[in-house]
């Protein structure tokens, strides 16, 4: 038999090396899927780990201690700690129950995905635990981690090269570990640590100079073209699962492209003066597949109910003012925005204060710096209008004494295929003004055999640039082609322009005199461009086929025209100076120091989380060091009033205390032996008595029930004895 801390030791190494390998999983899936929190996800697998190791309290406080940690889990990740999310969150769980058993599972909230996640993940270590310390073979989960590994590294941008070295050697070195248990085990040979480090100390060597030279040999280049078989199931996955991708925002956009079905799935009702575009946020990088926001802190700007909203699209004059009611219907982080928004109206029951997002605009709803969904919300806007008169004055001139402020709208990936630019030459060769060509490169769709569908988009192939395949290849895309490429295509002119993401115009539901209730959809999710037009600000620009666009722009060079529509039409920048200096406002998000008081830093994740997770742990192991105290007399309380106690039971309660306290019974001993081995160390005959009423009703057919009260008395004696 190996000694205690032998055998501690060998479970350990086995349970940290598949520990190691079960990790090779949480990650591609964590960034592939963007679930997120894989911290928490990695503590709570350990947790399992540890909870199959420690098996001297009953299985019910295991469980209990994993149930608990999946709540706290859920109610972190979707309630933001705040306890007026449970309803939701209950509600969510009753609504995805619904939808389970009508096998619609479209409509299963995220939170029940995670749920259903960790519980698969729970029955995962559990099953890992059984093929360790059971079976001692691991190959079949060595297999499907390579066969995963494999797979994504063959159909996804996900680079598998080194975690499938990681797997290889973690996998082999696990193997011949177990195998090394086998042979203790099987053969009842008797493990020593000389005997562990002969096996394998050869063992690990022998890996390590294989892995060295399976890495520096020379390779054969991959094959140009793949398979027949592999590129079936390749074309299947591109263009049979694509489509089958669900409509509607979402914040990752870093890799554009593929087909969507239709989803009316309500995201909000909202009550105004006329339907219109809601904006959500902005980006500004474009990498040749998507568009992502600067990587590092966020900076942002902080403001209350009723207090002027910092943006970069200024609104109309006050007379202009006018009032849009928000019910939400799908749980977002943040609220929608009509264009010329200055204020949220005060709500005096509301808790929660915001920030804006300085590089998207985005504007969040938080609580103690932590983000939360608000269900209603009310804003007063003033829509902005822009004269066409002064938007035909723009010279391409004046972007040439703009700000740094402006650079990042000019952002253009180094690999940016030259006849992009060469095309939006030509189309742009003949317009004067930044708006000519701004709107030349937005009617250029609609005239040169572009069309818009949401089902036949394919991907860009490897290494294409995603504004290329659609100009040049498909002509055919939804308003991502269609907004991308004009974004794109003004860059190269030198024009600042932005990538826009909200909603468009939503289905209306009711009119009355001065107000309008639209519903919007899932099918609403929208894109379009914004593009600063100098002494006039950014103009909104609609290139996707198909939209209606905006109205924001009033004719006032004809002759015709009413003498006092300048008066009443409001000014929105009249010159350079005045729109440089409603930029300077905003503070830049390269220099946080030189921010403005109201101005914070949402860094990446809390350490109060953290802190709770360690302090979990801590008072788990302080509980687990001193279990010799309380668990005997836990074990106690637990028959103290029972009457008719299973003798199965008590025997092996007895087994698991005697055990944990240096008392444990060998394979080769029999019942009479163990026993005589307990009473010789503690003294008096109680094991011996014990034992003989064990054997009695286990080998006398003729018995098949035992008196407790003849036993309580041996049995407490045992038990308090070895707790001292």
């Amino acid at each position: 038999m190996k000694t205690r801390s032998l055998h501690w030791a060998s479970l350990s190494v086995l349970y940290v090396l598949v520990f190691f390998m079960l990790y090779e999983w949480l990650v591609p899936i964590s960034e592939l899927t963007g679930t997120g929190n894989l911290p928490l996800i990695v503590m709570f697998v350990v947790i399992c780990f540890m909870t199959n190791i420690v098996t001297i309290w009953p299985a019910w406080c295991n469980t209990l201690l994993k149930v608990g940690f999946i709540a706290f889990f859920i109610f972190y990740v979707y309630g933001h700690l705040m306890p007026s999310e449970i309803a939701t969150i209950f509600g969510e769980f009753i609504s995805s129950a619904k939808a389970i058993v009508t096998l619609d599972f479209e409509h299963v909230a995220n939170s029940v995905r995670t749920f259903i996640f960790l519980v698969l993940l729970w029955m995962t270590v559990y099953l890992i635990h059984h093929w360790l310390t059971v079976r001692y073979s691991i190959f079949l989960f060595f297999f499907m981690t390579v066969f995963f590994l494999a797979s994504i590294d063959t159909f996804t941008e996900y680079d598998a090269t080194y975690p499938l070295v990681r797997v290889m050697c973690i996998g082999f070195f696990l193997a011949g570990l177990l195998f090394i248990e086998k042979i203790f085990a099987n053969h009842h040979v008797q493990p020593t640590l000389l005997r562990y480090v002969k096996l394998t100390v050869p063992l690990l060597i022998m890996i390590l100079i294989s892995s060295v030279f399976a890495y520096t040999m020379p390779k054969q280049q991959a094959a140009m073209d793949l398979p027949a078989p592999i590129a079936a199931i390749n074309d299947f996955i591109t263009k049979q699962l694509s489509p089958a991708g669900k409509i509607g925002y979402v914040e990752d956009d870093s890799n554009l492209g593929g087909s969507f079905e239709e989803d009316d799935t309500p995201v909000l009702d909202m009550w105004a003066a006329k339907n219109q575009y809601l904006r959500v946020d902005t980006k500004s990088i474009y990498t040749g597949t998507g568009w992502e926001r600067k990587s590092g802190d966020i900076y942002v700007r902080t403001f209350d109910y009723g207090e002027r909203i910092p943006l970069s699209i200024e609104g109309g004059q006050p007379e202009y003012n006018d009032t849009m009611t928000v019910e939400m219907r799908k749980q977002y982080e943040f609220i929608v925005q009509p264009y010329g928004l200055k204020k949220v109206i005060e709500d005096t029951a509301a808790t929660n204060r915001f920030y804006v997002e300085l590089d998207t605009e985005k504007i969040r709803p938080v609580v103690d710096e932590q983000r939360v969904t608000l269900n209603d919300y009310e804003l007063r806007y003033s829509e902005p209008v822009y004269q066409l008169s002064k938007l035909k004055k723009t010279s391409m001139k004046s972007l040439k004494t703009l700000s740094d402020d402006y650079e990042p709208y000019l952002q253009l990936p180094k690999q940016l295929p030259t006849r992009i630019k060469t095309l939006t030459d030509e189309i742009v060769k003949d317009e004067k003004s930044v708006y000519d060509k701004a709107t030349a490169i937005e009617a250029y769709f609609s005239y040169n055999g572009f069309r818009y569908s949401r089902d036949e988009v394919g991907y860009p192939k490897e290494g294409q640039d995603y504004v290329d395949h659609f100009l040049f290849d498909t002509k055919v895309g939804y308003c991502d082609n269609f907004s991308t490429a004009m974004v794109v295509m003004l860059r190269t002119q030198g024009i600042p322009a932005r990538w826009v993401k909200g909603f468009a115009e939503g289905d209306e539901v009711e009119q009355t005199e001065n107000r309008v209730h639209v519903e919007v959809t899932n099918n609403n999710a929208h894109s379009w461009v914004e593009a600063y037009m100098p002494g006039v600000g950014w103009v909104q620009f609609e290139p996707t086929i198909g939209f209606e666009g905006f109205d924001q722009v009033v004719d006032d060079t004809k002759p015709e025209q009413d003498a006092t529509a300048d008066e009443q039409t409001p000014e929105v920048e009249s010159d350079d100076t005045t729109s440089e200096a409603k930029q300077q406002e905003t503070p830049k998000e390269e220099d946080p120091e030189q921010q403005q008081s109201p101005t914070t830093t949402i860094a990446a994740p809390n350490w109060w989380p953290w802190m709770i997770g360690a302090i979990v742990l801590i008072v788990g192991f302080i509980v687990w060091m001193s279990r010799k105290k309380w668990l005997p007399k836990l074990v106690t309380l637990r028959y103290e009033k029972k009457t008719d106690v299973s003798i199965e039971a008590a025997y092996e309660d007895l087994l698991k205390i005697l055990a944990m306290n240096g008392l444990k019974r060998k394979k080769s001993e029999t019942l009479q032996q163990f026993a005589n081995r307990v009473d010789n160390q503690l003294g008096g005959a109680h094991m011996t008595h014990f034992m003989s009423e064990y054997e009695r009703y286990l080998y006398d057919p003729e018995t098949n029930y035992v008196d407790w009260s003849k036993l309580k008395e041996s049995w407490q004696y045992l038990i308090n004895t070895v707790r001292g």
